[in-house]
């Protein structure tokens, strides 16, 4: 635990201009920090200030334990990797936006490259597919995607294999809520606020690309509710919560009215998000120390720690999670649905109204789906 609260005052340090440099860095083991750094996939953030590359470190400030030629190697092609790897992903979601333009889709692209762009280094973030919202409606959308290819939908999306180079999720809407009351009134509000996401384009500081994402407004809603939907499902690592960090930011540097501050906690409220952004608060200036300027509601000392552990034991997408063995040896589809059920009772107390409605939703997609295969 030691290494872990190391690792995350050094990140603090990586993310903020103004903090003092850290005792710890006389301690970490930078191998080992590339590990977990790789585990949370935010290599990006730390490796610019690892190797002296934006100001913040001189030799002297590593009090001994400057990093080594190898691993400075190490360090080196990670930064290689994530620029080439981003380089191709915005190459690609420029591509698809401008097509799915071109043939009557008005679209926006969601989380991935669009979250890049607000990075300090737009190319050092760890980018993963594209997502890309098309207006339109989920009837429309599947008449013509299925024109090329034939792939399953699900509630939210249908893959689409247009690149080589990257995954493609065409949302017909762009998250859930697995308590169909509240699933509703967020139907109401993405049919409310989409039109509005469909024409604000963005650019990358070099200029080579550009497409369509999100506003603030609208961001700061959706990203919280994805950060929710992987915490109750796959896991939530650090990627996902720098990323609303620098969306915080963003907000701030742009100036978020007083008139959006109140509609973005009474669409809180409404989505039952409330408690959850309260502990994403704590993350975000009690660990990785953003202004309380740019927090949006008050946090919640005690629900934050006990998200922040979640976020360390899971990982990025459940990388790092090990509550999950007895899945290894399990048999039969009931044995499996029983030890995931139990699993995720644990939020029960923290997020009640998700974890409730969790086991009808499985067993729904899981009759859809048998449903579908024996057709």
């Amino acid at each position: 635990m030691d290494e872990t609260r190391n690792y995350l005052e050094f990140l603090r340090f990586c993310l903020n201009d103004k903090e003092p440099v850290p005792t710890c860095i006389k301690d970490i083991h930078w191998h080992k920090l590339l590990e977990f750094a790789s585990s949370q996939t935010i290599t990006g953030i730390y490796a610019p200030t690892i190797m002296m590359q934006n100001g913040k470190l001189a030799k002297e400030d590593f009090q001994g334990n400057k990093p080594t030629d190898d691993d400075v190697m190490e360090w080196y092609f990670e930064l290689h990797r994530l620029r080439k790897r981003n380089e191709e992903l915005y190459k690609c979601a420029d591509k698809a936006s401008e097509w799915f333009l071109e043939n009557g889709f008005p679209n926006c692209i969601l989380k991935g490259q669009g979250n890049s762009i607000m990075y300090p280094d737009a190319y050092q973030r760890e980018p993963g597919d594209i997502d890309i919202w098309l207006a339109g409606g989920r009837e429309k959308i599947l008449q013509f995607t299925t024109k090329y290819y034939h792939q399953p939908a699900t509630q939210i999306h249908v893959d689409f294999p247009m690149f080589r180079d990257a995954d493609v999720e065409v949302h017909f809407r762009p998250s859930y809520m697995l308590n169909p009351f509240t699933n509703k009134k967020l139907t109401k509000y993405f049919d409310r606020i989409g039109d509005s996401q469909f024409n604000h384009k963005v650019s990358t500081p070099d200029g080579k690309y550009s497409f369509f994402a999100p506003n603030n407004e609208f961001n700061v809603i959706y990203q919280l509710l994805h950060l929710y939907r992987h915490i109750a499902k796959e896991g939530i690592g650090l990627r996902q919560v720098i990323d609303y960090y620098y969306l915080l930011r963003k907000c701030n540097a742009e100036g978020f009215s007083q008139q959006a501050r109140k509609e973005y906690q009474a669409t809180l409220k409404e989505l039952g998000l409330t408690r959850f952004a309260r502990s994403i608060m704590y993350i975000m200036h009690n660990v990785l120390g953003i202004s309380k300027d740019c927090l949006l509601i008050e946090p919640d000392v005690k629900e934050g720690k006990f998200l922040l552990n979640e976020v360390l034991l899971l990982g990025n997408f459940g990388r790092s999670e090990k509550r999950l063995k007895a899945l290894e040896n399990a048999e039969g589809h009931f044995k499996r649905f029983i030890i995931l059920e139990k699993y995720n009772f644990r939020l029960l107390k923290h997020y009640p109204s998700e974890v409730i409605w969790r086991p009808y939703h499985d067993l729904k997609m899981s009759w859809k789906d048998h449903h579908n295969k024996s057709e």
